[in-house]
C-alpha cells in the first residue's frame, strides 16, 4: 500500500477515553498483555505503561518518525477544531465541553510523541499482524473497523478480526458505526458489518458507558 500522510488525519485518544470505549478496569489489566489495534496517537499505551500495564500499539503510520508524526498530528488537530460545527448534536456527557474535547486530543498527541518508540510501536498494517500466535490477552481496536465500511469492505473486516483473534485471546472494537453516524435513525442504527461480525464470531454486542455519536454507546467483544 502507498500511503501518503496527508491523505490521514492523525487524532489520538486518551487513557481515560478507552478506559470508557471499552469498558475497561485498569487494576484488571495489569495481569494482561494488551494491543492497541490500530494505535494512532493515542496516548493510551504511554498511560497504561506508566500504571504497571504490558501494552504496546501497533499501525500502519509507525513507518514515520516522531517528528513528522507530530507535525502531521498537529495539522490535524488544527483542521478538526477549524469547524466544530459538526458536533452539534453529539453529547457532550464524558467531555462536558468542546474545549475539553480538544484537551484530550492535544493531550494524546502529546503523551505520544513523547512515548513513542520502537520497542513499544511497531508499524503494521491490517490485516496481517507482526505478531506470534497468543502473543496478548487482550486486543483493543478503536476508530477503524466498521467506521470506515464504505470503503474497507466485509473481507478486509473479516480477516483483520480473525488476525486479531489469532494473536489475542479477546478482541474489542468501538464504535460499531460509520462515521457519518449515517443510520443513526434505522432501528438496526450499527453497521452492518457489526452485526455480520457478531454473528460469524460468536461476538457479543455490548452497551458501554460512552456515548458520544447518538445511539453509538456500543462495543463489539470477541472471545476466542
Amino acid at each position: 500500500m502507498s500511503l501518503q500522510l496527508d491523505d490521514f488525519l492523525i487524532t489520538g485518544r486518551t487513557f481515560e477515553e478507552y478506559m470508557a470505549f471499552f469498558d475497561l478496569d485498569a487494576e484488571m489489566m495489569k495481569n494482561m498483555r494488551v494491543l492497541d489495534c490500530p494505535s494512532g496517537a493515542s496516548s493510551f499505551i504511554a498511560e497504561a505503561k506508566r500504571r504497571g500495564i504490558a501494552a504496546q500499539g501497533c499501525d500502519i503510520l509507525y513507518c514515520y518518525d516522531r517528528d513528522t508524526l507530530r507535525e502531521q498530528g498537529e495539522k490535524s488537530i488544527e483542521k478538526i477544531y477549524a469547524d466544530t460545527s459538526w458536533m452539534a448534536e453529539h453529547n457532550f456527557k464524558f467531555y462536558h465541553s468542546i474545549e475539553r474535547h480538544k484537551k484530550h486530543r492535544v493531550g494524546a498527541l502529546k503523551a505520544f510523541y513523547t512515548d513513542y518508540n520502537t520497542k513499544d510501536y511497531w508499524f503494521a498494517e491490517l490485516p496481517k499482524l507482526p505478531y506470534r500466535d497468543d502473543s496478548f490477552d487482550l486486543v483493543l481496536s478503536s476508530h477503524l473497523l466498521f467506521v470506515y465500511d464504505d470503503r474497507l469492505n466485509e473481507a478486509f473486516h473479516e480477516a483483520s478480526i480473525t488476525e486479531m483473534l489469532r494473536i489475542g485471546k479477546e478482541v474489542r472494537i468501538f464504535p460499531l458505526v460509520d462515521y457519518k453516524n449515517s443510520r443513526v435513525n434505522e432501528m438496526d442504527n450499527l453497521s452492518p458489518f457489526a452485526y455480520r461480525m457478531a454473528e460469524k464470531f460468536g461476538g457479543e454486542i455490548v452497551k458501554v458507558g460512552f456515548e458520544f455519536q447518538k445511539n453509538a454507546g456500543y462495543m463489539l467483544k470477541i472471545k476466542r
